[in-house]
C-alpha cells in the first residue's frame, strides 16, 4: 500500500483500503509458514510536518503449533497508528524522504509484532516419552545435569603412569 503525500490536503482525512501480497516474504518455518490474506484499511492525515496514518490491519496467519507441528490459522484484527515525517532530526517519527510512503514493510512489522512467541493449537498436548527418547522439563533436565558424571574420562584411571 503506497500513499502519495503530495496528494493530501493539509488536515483533511483520507481513506485508503487494499489487500496486500505478503507470498514473496520468507518466514522462518517453524513459526509461521506464510500471510495468506491481509487487507487494510488506512486514514491518512497530512498535518505539514506530520503525516499520521490509522490503519486497521485483517490477516490470516498460518503458523506452526510448538507442540504438534500442525498448520495453525491465527485471525489477526490489529489497529495502530503510523506518523511520518520528512524531518530527518525528528526521533519520535518514522522518516521517510520523499513524497510516496510504502506501508507494506511497516503492515509486516506491526504482524509480526502481534503474532505470539509460541503458537498452540487447540487441544494441543505436549508428546509424552516413548521408545528410546524422553520428554524433560527443563528443570527435570538441570537436576539431572547436576546430578550426572561425566564417564568418557573413566577409562584414563586404567591407565598407568610411570613415576
Amino acid at each position: 500500500m503506497k500513499i502519495n503525500r503530495a496528494l493530501l490536503t493539509n488536515g483533511v482525512s483520507q481513506k485508503y483500503e487494499e489487500e496486500i501480497d505478503f507470498s514473496s516474504v520468507s518466514f522462518d518455518p517453524t513459526h509461521i509458514k506464510s500471510i495468506p490474506s491481509c487487507v487494510v484499511k488506512a486514514t491518512a492525515t497530512d498535518y505539514e510536518s506530520i503525516l499520521r496514518i490509522e490503519v486497521e490491519i485483517n490477516a490470516l496467519v498460518i503458523g506452526v503449533c510448538a507442540y504438534s507441528l500442525e498448520d495453525v490459522e491465527l485471525k489477526l484484527k490489529i489497529k495502530d497508528e503510523l506518523n511520518f515525517t520528512d524531518d530527518p532530526e525528528d526521533e519520535d517519527n518514522y522518516y521517510e524522504k520523499g513524497n510516496i510512503i510504502d506501508l507494506d514493510s511497516y503492515i509486516l512489522g506491526i504482524l509480526l509484532a502481534n503474532i505470539p512467541v509460541k503458537i498452540v493449537k487447540k487441544n494441543a498436548k505436549l508428546p509424552e516419552s516413548g521408545k528410546e527418547y524422553r520428554i524433560l522439563s527443563e528443570e527435570e533436565y538441570v537436576k539431572e545435569k547436576e546430578n550426572s558424571t561425566d564417564h568418557r574420562w573413566d577409562i584414563l584411571d586404567s591407565v598407568e603412569t610411570e613415576d
